[in-house]
């Protein structure tokens, strides 16, 4: 009986030490956003220095570091199609309030970085695992090598950081994918494989918009009409941040970059099995930007590594959601985290 006893007490300590933990994380409200996005968020993000560094082919690639004391671990952040890490603000401050340091890169063609195309408007890419190549030198010259590593990515770039764990598999201690593109969605999960196979046929105009793309256009991007995030709050901020900033402002697609997306996105599913680590992938239940089904195979082909979370009635930008949708997203993230790097 005192054994029982004793097991229902360590079960019961157990469990109020786990909902303290994951109760106690720092995470930024709506409402205090828009009290101190402008006063302190946004400063912050500012205050740190914009560095470079150079491809192979002389391409000029942005990053910002975000160190804190006694970081729990870095965290990289891969991120998605059209983003600038003038994005990626709140989030940063969030992962650096919860004690883990931050670095940030601009991928090639978009943000700060140097564009590819002399109408700086097109969202394009010669070769998909460019991507990757730039990624894995950040990571070898500017990330620490000396504490535990974590690979953080949305959209575009979840694509970008499963081929890159696929090709470098020992280079971080965990993978967190949010919304990840392993399929774009072009016309719903149904019929978005076989228009990417039709589309990786095309050789004409690569270096032209997609077909109904055009340049950036702020006329167009009424919240009403989004898809990406319920939250106008964060919305806003997100396209005052690029009003900003207007020389990180990206428009649609080239039809080079989509046929590269079909392509590697396919192979990172397909590959999927060759990452060794754990990793966390957030879907959105209702994301109208990239295939839920792809996402689903994906982790059916990685196997018992990858646990699957679907945020329930969150779109595509589970880092700009409402609260609601937010909060579980990053309390996912971070009970990850310390369940795994711990």
């Amino acid at each position: 009986m005192r054994y029982l006893i004793f097991l229902l007490l360590s079960f019961v300590f157990a469990w109020t030490l786990h909902a303290t933990e994951f109760n106690s994380y720092k995470l930024t409200s709506e409402a205090e956003l828009k009290e101190n996005y402008l006063t302190t968020i946004s400063p912050y993000f500012y205050q740190h220095k914009i560095h470079y560094f150079y491809t192979k082919e002389s391409l000029k690639i942005a990053y910002k570091i975000f160190e804190v004391k006694d970081a729990k671990a870095s965290i990289v952040i891969s991120s998605g199609r059209t983003e600038g890490m003038v994005k990626y603000q709140e989030l940063i401050y969030d992962l650096n309030n919860n004690g883990y340091s931050v670095y940030i890169l601009d991928h090639r063609g978009q943000g700060y970085s140097q564009r590819l195309l002399d109408d700086l408007q097109i969202g394009h890419v010669n070769d998909f695992f460019n991507y990757v190549r730039d990624l894995k030198y950040f990571v070898d010259k500017v990330v620490p090598q000396n504490q535990k590593k974590v690979l953080l990515a949305h959209s575009m770039g979840g694509a970008i950081a499963s081929l890159y764990l696929e090709s470098y598999p020992r280079d971080f201690d965990a993978l967190v994918l949010s919304s990840p593109m392993h399929q774009p969605s072009l016309l719903g999960n149904t019929f978005s494989g076989a228009l990417c196979r039709f589309i990786e046929n095309r050789t004409n105009d690569l270096q032209e918009y997609m077909i109904g793309m055009h340049s950036y256009d702020e006329t167009k991007h009424a919240f009403k009409n989004n898809n990406y995030t319920h939250s106008e709050v964060r919305y806003d901020i997100m396209r005052d941040a690029y009003e900003r900033e207007p020389l990180t402002k990206i428009g649609g697609a080239s039809a080079g970059w989509l046929v590269e997306a079909c392509k590697w996105s396919k192979l990172s599913v397909q590959n999927a099995s060759e990452i060794q680590i754990p990793v966390l992938l957030l879907q959105a239940q209702r994301d109208k930007i990239v295939t839920s089904g792809a996402q689903v195979k994906f982790c059916k082909n990685l196997g018992t590594a990858c646990e699957l979370k679907v945020i329930k009635e969150a779109y595509h930008e589970l880092f700009i959601e409402q609260d609601i949708y937010r909060e579980e997203a990053l309390k996912a993230i971070l009970e990850f985290l310390t369940k795994t790097l711990h």
